[in-house]
C-alpha cells in the first residue's frame, strides 16, 4: 500500500494548479463547437417464439429456462427488459446468454426491483433474429399441498387426497407473441408401459402421477376473457425413447397470443412425491463481490439474505466486518433479523465511509441461525477497490489569481504558450535516408529512416521497441493493457463488450504510456481518442530515443530479445519454473519477459512449450490477476488434476486458455480502437490511385512511410495518417 507524504500532497497540489492553467487556456482558446444527435431510428420488434422448460424439483422448487426468439422489423436491439418473475429467485450464469449468427454472446444481466434487465452485444439489426436464453431457480416452494377431492384426469375417478398445486404463469409480454409453449417436467417417473409409441402418457401412467387440471387453467386476456390452450399434452420426457427412465410432464401450448395475454398453469400431482424431500432450513446470501469507490467519499452496500430451504430457520443474525480505513456509517456491527421461512429473503443496505488511502479493502458478512451448526454458517467477502480523490480543479489559490488579475491576463498568457507549442511542435528526430539504416517490409513496402549511426542500439523499453519494429497496434495496446492489470491499477470487467475499470492502487510504478492508458478509461470503456493520444505520445518518445540509431541493428536486438526469452522460458526444468517465468520473468535487463514471449510467433505453440516433464506432480499456478482476466473472458482456469495422464491433459487445457484469454482480449481491443477509423480509412481508399499509403495504415498502424514526402510526414506514427495525406485525400467525400 503507498502511503502519501506531505511533500507528496503538496506536490500534487501544486501540479493540479498547473492543470488549471492548462485546462482553462484550452476552454479559452477553443472555438465553440455544437453538436445535433441524430434520431436514432424507431426500433419495431416481432417476439416470433417463447420457450419455456419448467423442471419440477422434488422439493416443489421450480428450476426455468426461457427461449426467447425475436426478429427485428426495423432498428436495431441490444436489450429488454424481463420483468414479471412470480417467485423468488436466482438467476444462473450458465443459461444468460443468446444464439446470434451461429455464435454464442454471454448476456449483461442486471437485477432490479421489477426482475431482469437483459442486455447484450453485438446488437442485433434490422432483418435478423436472435435468441434470448434466459434460466433461474426458485428460492422458494412454488408446489404447495392441498387436501382436496378431486376427478383425476387418466380415469375419472374421484378421490380425496393430498395433492401439490402448481399455479404458475410465465411472463407476460407487451407486444403479440406469435407462439408460446410450456413444458413442466415432474420428478414423476413413468414406467414403460405408460408411454404410447408417440411419447404421450396413457390414462394409467396419468392416474399414478394424480395429473388433475383445475379448470383455471387457461390463457386470460387483459379485458378478462379467457380461452382455452391450442393444445395440452401429456407427455414423456425426454422425447428420445432410449433413456432408461423418462418423467411425467406437460405440455401446453398456443399461437396468435395477443399482447399481455396470461398464460396461465394450474393443474395437480400427487402429493407424495414431494412429501419425503422437504429441505431443512438454509442460509444463502447475495453480494457484490467487487465495488469501486472514490476515496473519502460514503457508499452503499446492499445485501439479500436468504433461506434457500424449506423449514424455518431461526435467531438469524447478519455480522459485519471492516478492514482498517473503511468506516460503517450506517447499519449496525450486527442485525438481529430473527426467523426466516422457507424461501423468505431480507434486504438490507449499509453505508460505508472510506479513508482517501487508494487500496483493496475487503467487508465481510457472517450469517448464522440458531438452529444450524457452526459448519452451515454462511461467509462472504465484497473487494473494495479504493481510488483515491484528486484535489478540486479550482484550488481558492488560483481563483485568488484570476480574481486579481483578472481574464485578461489568462488570455495573454494562453497566446503565449499556444504561440511556444505551436513554434515548437515541428522539432524533434526525423527519419531520413541512410543506406545502412533502411528496411524493406514485405506488402507493402514500408521505409523507415535514421540519421543511423552504424551498429548504435536505440535504448528502448519492450513496448517502444515493439513499436519501432512496426508491431500492430492492437499488440501494443493490449501489451499495455495487460501490464497495468498485473500492476494491480486495472481490472478486466468482460472482454465482448472490451470493458475495464480503474482500481485506484498499483503495486508498481507505471511507465508514461501505462498511466495514459488508465487514464484513457471512460465508463469503463477505452476511449480511442486517448488511446490515439497514447500511440502519439509513444511515437515521439521512440522518435526522441532512436534519431541516431542504427535501424537494423535495433531491430536485430529487438528479434534477439523476443527469441533469447523464448530460449529461456524453454530452458526451465519444470513446468512451474516455466509457468513463473512466463507470468513473472524478467530477461536480463530488458524488463518482463511475458512482452518479449508474447510477441514471438510461437507463442500460439505455449501449450507445447509449457508440458509436464518426468518428475512434475502438478499442474501450473496460474497468477490470481490472470485468473481473473481468463475468467472475465469466460476462459476460466481449474487447475486440479491428480496423476501423471490427468496433469499433461489439464497443463494443456490450462495453457490453451491462456492463449485463447490473450488471443480474445487482443480481438476485442482491435474492434474499439479500429472502428473510428474506418471512414477515414474507407475515404483513402478511394481516392488514392496508388494504394501504398492506404495499405501502409491498415497493415502496419504505426505507418512511418509510404508514398511520397508529404505521405510520409503525415503519417508518422499516426494510424488514421492526417495532414496532408487526410486532406489531399478528402476530396471525394465519404458518400
Amino acid at each position: 500500500m503507498r502511503s502519501t507524504s506531505k511533500e507528496d500532497r503538496h506536490a500534487l497540489r501544486m501540479s493540479s494548479k498547473c492543470l488549471v492553467f492548462v485546462v482553462l487556456l484550452t476552454v479559452i482558446l477553443s472555438p465553440a463547437v455544437s453538436t445535433a444527435g441524430k434520431p436514432a431510428q424507431d426500433t419495431e420488434v416481432n417476439i416470433d417464439e417463447i420457450l419455456v422448460d419448467v423442471f419440477v424439483l422434488p422439493n416443489g422448487r421450480i428450476n426455468v429456462t426461457y427461449f426467447m426468439t425475436f426478429s427485428v422489423i426495423s432498428g436495431s436491439i441490444g436489450g429488454f427488459d424481463f420483468y414479471g418473475i412470480e417467485e423468488s429467485n436466482y438467476y444462473d450464469q450458465g443459461r444468460a446468454y443468446i444464439e446470434y449468427q451461429g455464435e454464442t454472446y454471454p448476456l449483461v444481466v442486471t437485477p432490479v426491483s421489477e426482475g431482469y434487465k437483459l442486455d447484450w452485444t453485438p446488437r442485433t439489426q434490422e432483418g435478423e433474429s436472435v435468441t434470448v436464453v434466459f434460466g433461474y431457480v426458485s428460492t422458494e416452494r412454488v408446489i404447495e399441498q392441498t387436501t382436496a377431492t378431486l376427478e383425476l384426469e387418466g380415469s375419472g375417478e374421484e378421490v380425496t387426497s393430498d395433492f401439490g398445486v402448481f399455479n404458475w404463469a410465465p411472463v407476460q409480454w407487451s407486444l403479440p407473441v406469435d407462439y408460446e409453449n410450456v413444458r413442466v417436467i415432474y420428478p414423476i417417473t413413468m414406467n414403460s408401459s405408460w408411454i404410447e409409441t408417440g411419447g404421450g402418457i396413457t390414462p394409467d401412467g396419468a392416474d399414478y402421477a394424480g395429473y388433475v387440471e383445475d379448470y383455471r387453467q387457461q390463457i386470460e386476456a387483459s379485458g378478462g376473457a379467457a380461452r382455452d390452450f391450442d393444445e395440452v399434452n401429456l407427455l414423456a420426457y425426454p422425447s428420445d425413447s432410449s433413456p432408461p427412465h423418462r418423467n411425467f410432464s406437460v405440455s401446453l401450448e398456443s399461437s396468435g397470443l395477443l399482447a399481455q395475454d396470461h398464460f396461465r398453469v394450474f393443474h395437480y400431482t400427487n402429493w407424495s412425491f414431494y412429501a419425503p424431500y422437504l429441505m431443512p432450513g438454509q442460509l444463502g446470501i447475495n453480494v457484490e463481490q467487487n465495488i469501486n469507490v472514490e476515496g473519502g467519499q460514503n457508499f452503499e452496500l446492499p445485501i439479500d439474505i436468504y433461506n434457500i430451504g424449506d423449514q424455518a430457520l431461526q435467531g438469524v443474525t447478519v455480522t459485519i466486518s471492516l478492514s482498517e480505513n473503511l468506516t460503517l456509517v450506517d447499519g449496525a456491527g450486527s442485525e438481529y433479523i430473527g426467523s426466516l421461512v422457507g424461501g423468505e429473503s431480507v434486504h438490507l443496505v449499509y453505508t460505508i465511509n472510506a479513508e482517501n488511502v487508494p487500496a483493496i479493502l475487503t467487508v465481510t458478512f457472517q450469517i448464522t441461525a440458531t438452529n444450524l451448526n457452526e459448519t452451515d454458517w454462511v461467509t462472504s467477502t465484497a473487494n473494495i477497490y479504493v481510488q483515491e480523490s484528486v484535489p478540486p480543479l479550482i484550488d481558492p489559490d488560483i481563483a485568488a489569481v484570476i480574481g486579481i488579475f483578472g481574464g485578461g491576463s489568462l488570455v495573454l498568457f494562453g497566446l503565449a504558450f499556444y504561440g511556444y507549442k505551436t513554434a515548437t511542435a515541428s522539432y524533434g528526430a526525423k527519419w531520413d535516408a541512410d543506406e545502412t539504416t533502411t528496411v524493406a517490409y514485405e506488402s507493402p513496402e514500408i521505409t523507415i529512416e535514421t540519421f543511423g549511426e552504424p551498429g548504435t542500439v536505440a535504448e528502448l523499453d519492450p513496448i517502444e521497441s515493439a513499436f519501432f519494429v512496426n508491431r500492430r497496434r492492437q499488440e501494443l495496446v493490449t501489451m499495455i493493457m495487460m501490464s497495468c492489470v498485473r500492476k494491480g491499477v486495472i481490472r478486466i470487467i468482460s472482454d465482448e463488450p472490451l470493458r475495464l475499470s480503474r482500481t485506484g492502487i498499483k503495486f508498481e510504478d507505471l511507465t508514461y504510456y501505462e498511466k495514459m492508458f488508465v487514464e484513457a478509461i471512460e465508463d469503463n470503456e477505452l476511449d480511442p481518442e486517448k488511446v490515439d493520444a497514447m500511440i502519439d505520445e509513444l511515437a515521439d518518445r521512440v522518435q526522441k530515443k532512436s534519431w541516431d540509431a542504427d535501424f537494423e541493428a535495433t531491430k536485430e536486438a529487438h528479434e534477439e530479445r523476443v527469441n533469447g526469452a523464448w530460449e529461456e522460458l524453454e530452458s526451465q526444468p519444470t513446468v512451474s519454473g516455466r509457468t513463473d517465468y512466463y507470468f513473472d520473468g524478467t530477461y536480463r535487463d530488458h524488463g518482463w519477459s511475458w512482452y518479449w514471449i508474447y510477441m514471438n510467433k510461437r507463442h500460439d505453440d505455449l501449450p507445447d512449450a509449457v508440458s509436464p516433464t518426468p518428475g512434475d506432480t502438478t499442474t501450473p499456478q496460474i497468477p490470481a490477476w490472470f485468473r481473473d482476466v481468463s475468467d472475465a473472458t469466460g476462459h476460466t482456469i481449474t487447475q486440479i488434476a491428480e496423476g501423471a495422464a490427468a496433469i499433461a491433459e489439464t497443463t494443456g487445457e490450462i495453457m490453451t486458455n491462456v492463449t485463447e484469454t490473450i488471443g480474445d482480449i487482443m480481438k476485442n481491443v482491435g474492434s474499439i480502437i479500429t472502428e473510428p477509423l474506418r471512414p477515414i480509412v474507407e475515404g483513402t481508399s478511394r481516392c488514392v490511385s496508388h494504394d501504398a499509403c492506404h495499405s501502409a495504415c491498415v497493415s502496419h498502424d504505426a505507418c512511418h512511410s509510404a508514398c511520397h514526402s508529404a505521405c510520409h510526414s503525415a503519417c508518422v506514427c499516426h494510424s488514421a495518417c492526417h495532414s496532408a495525406c487526410h486532406s489531399a485525400c478528402v476530396s471525394g467525400g465519404f458518400r
